[in-house]
């Protein structure tokens, strides 16, 4: 059982307990409460009438059980717990794949996920270097539209030592503050993982973290083109994840030292046009001395 079976597991025993704990409650207060049960038995008797197609009070006797069950305080929500879920029901699976549930369960359990340490926006904005400082703006912007941001593509280039990692620290915890699986990694972390998706997947107990960077409500990439680069490894797997995320138009913040010449240098044209379309990428340049020395 993999990491996305397992979650589906929890999600749907939770269900099952959900509702459990709801009949419970309706037991509870049967056995408890004479009026209720007299009124659940004058329900039920109407409700034998109503399907032998008899004369009866169906209606009536309705009300008097949903009186009787508010007298006791037993509400809809508690004797039919709500899903937790409305895009999958509680099952796990929603249009034939993994619900968001599923995904943001399985980012979440594994500490790995958030590579980049949690920063608290507010606090970064009132610090950043001044070359910086104006992107905490368009950066507010960009959360504000999640998750239908016209561009969600959020590339931040320009010299070491200019806030470009505290920023995209940033908006990963914010948008996490907000709900949204986030997956940060350095570059040398994504290839890791792809490098251990490539030669490793048919491992039983293998831990999958390559996945979580295609489905991630929000993906950050730090420091991109400090990352070795391993024959059919690193430029085809970094190609994945940009197409996939450039398709799905989802969230993705990728802060690097490359100039937009050395983007494509290094990755090739396929990938330096998705991340420079102007259609779907904010693209922002910071020049500036190093804050650090």
């Amino acid at each position: 059982m993999n990491a996305y079976q397992r979650a589906v597991k929890e999600i749907t025993d939770t269900r099952r307990d959900d509702k459990e704990s709801g009949m419970q409650a309706w037991r509870d207060a049967l056995s408890s409460d004479e009026r209720l049960r007299a009124a659940n038995a004058y329900y039920q008797e109407q409700a034998v009438k109503k399907a032998q197609k008899l004369p009866n009070d169906l209606d009536k006797a309705r009300e008097q059980l949903q009186a009787n069950a508010k007298r006791l305080g037993l509400t809809k929500d508690i004797i039919e717990p709500p899903v937790r879920c409305k895009e999958c029901g509680d099952t796990g699976y929603a249009n034939g794949r993994y619900c968001k549930c599923v995904i943001k369960r399985v980012i979440e359990s594994d500490a790995e996920n958030l590579v980049l340490p949690q920063v608290n926006f507010a606090s970064a904005k009132k610090t950043a270097p001044k070359a910086i400082s104006k992107l905490y703006a368009k950066a507010e912007a960009y959360i504000n539209e999640f998750p239908k941001n016209e561009k969600p593509f959020f590339i931040i280039l320009g010299s070491a030592g200019t806030g470009k990692t505290m920023l995209a620290a940033a908006i990963a915890t914010e948008m996490l503050s907000r709900g949204a699986a986030s997956v940060t990694v350095s570059a040398f972390d994504m290839v890791k993982r792809a490098k251990d998706y490539h030669t490793q997947f048919a491992i039983d107990d293998y831990r999958d973290l390559f996945t979580p960077m295609l489905e991630c409500d929000l993906l950050v990439i730090d420091d991109l083109g400090t990352e070795t680069v391993l024959k059919n490894i690193t430029r085809e797997y970094f190609y994945t994840i940009v197409n996939e995320r450039w398709l799905r138009r989802r969230n993705t913040v990728i802060t690097s030292n490359l100039s937009p010449n050395d983007l494509l240098d290094r990755y090739g044209e396929a990938v330096f046009s998705r991340l420079c379309d102007k259609s779907r990428a904010n693209l922002f340049t910071v020049s500036a001395p190093n804050a650090r020395m």
